[in-house]
């Protein structure tokens, strides 16, 4: 062969496989699981992962020609593959953030893990979680006291009065919509102390209490007839803020109702001053103080990641 033919293959193979190594380690978060990418001797990229003493596992598989782009296979053990259903993957950087994007046959985005520091899942669905359940909250009691439920990095109060609470995962993984336990706070009362879930809304939060005598797993639980209704006060960027700084890939949002969901796909684009067409959200967002349409839709330029969000946020909407 031709020195200089030789040089050129060579180079181009060390382009592509240069351009997969950009994924090659690191961790890779979907929502519930880490996975470890290791690439191959033959380009491919596995990726792997432990739930519950069982392993996932697929295969990253170059498509020739585009940069970038990948087919999911199983892979080489039999382990589980949780994407063979969303079998077109293309690896995207933007706004800081890096993320291999799961579509379906029908290029819809279904799914999306982001490259990140943190190894162990327990540590990203909690941290993910609280993230979304953040902020001032008012509920409107019987005797028609407004008490104040206030929701931050380091505490969660109800009245004034701090609440020692504990996340509850089972295996790493949030069940569910969110489980929490409150403490005893000696010598007040704490309306709150036991064992919650915690469901999102479209005004804010329920509480919503649980019984667990029967059993030491969730599934055991059964709700005793107790509910708080927290609404969110601080709206100063809309009832889904986080959804402007969190990717959606947790799930835990696809338990939202259909309108909610509408909503919250929509919150993106009108904190970026989005002129809407339908009557519905018009008087929805034109009641938000922080809502200032913009002149020109053609102004609207949602980021990576709240185009990613929308997208998710679609997926799920069609879904149901």
């Amino acid at each position: 062969m031709h020195k200089s033919v030789l040089t050129t293959i060579l180079l181009c193979l060390c382009a592509v496989l240069g351009a997969q190594a950009q994924i090659d380690g690191g961790n890779w978060y979907n929502g519930w699981l880490v996975y470890s990418a290791d690439l191959q001797d033959n380009g491919k990229i596995l990726m792997n992962a432990m739930a519950e003493g069982e392993e996932h596992e697929f295969m990253l598989v170059p498509v020739a020609g585009k940069k970038e782009t990948y087919r999911v296979t199983d892979g080489p053990n039999g382990y589980v593959d949780e994407f063979h259903a969303t079998p077109n993957v293309r690896h995207l950087k933007g706004n800081g953030l890096d993320a291999l994007c799961f579509y379906n046959d029908k290029n819809q985005l279904e799914k999306v893990m982001t490259n990140e520091s943190e190894w162990e899942s327990e540590i990203i669905n909690k941290k993910r979680w609280l993230a979304q359940v953040y902020g001032e909250y008012a509920s409107e009691e019987e005797n028609d006291v407004e008490k104040v439920l206030n929701w931050d990095k380091h505490s969660l109060s109800l009245g004034g009065i701090v609440l020692p609470y504990e996340v509850l995962t089972f295996n790493g993984l949030i069940i569910d919509t969110g489980i929490i336990h409150i403490k005893e706070v000696p010598g007040s009362t704490n309306e709150l102390e036991g064992t919650w879930k915690v469901v999102a809304t479209l005004k804010g939060l329920d509480f919503i209490a649980l019984d667990t005598s029967k059993g030491t797993m969730p599934w055991d639980w059964q709700p005793t007839g107790v509910k708080y209704t927290f609404g969110k006060t601080d709206q100063g960027q809309g009832r889904f803020a986080y959804t402007s700084k969190i990717v959606l890939n947790d799930k835990l949002f696809a338990k939202l109702d259909k309108k909610t969901l509408r909503i919250m796909r929509n919150e993106i684009l009108a904190r970026h001053g989005y002129r809407f067409q339908s009557k519905d959200l018009q008087e929805y967002f034109g009641k938000q103080s922080w809502y200032h349409p913009a002149t020109s839709n053609d102004q609207v330029k949602p980021t990576f990641l709240e185009q990613l969000n929308i997208d998710l946020i679609k997926s799920v909407e069609n879904s149901k």
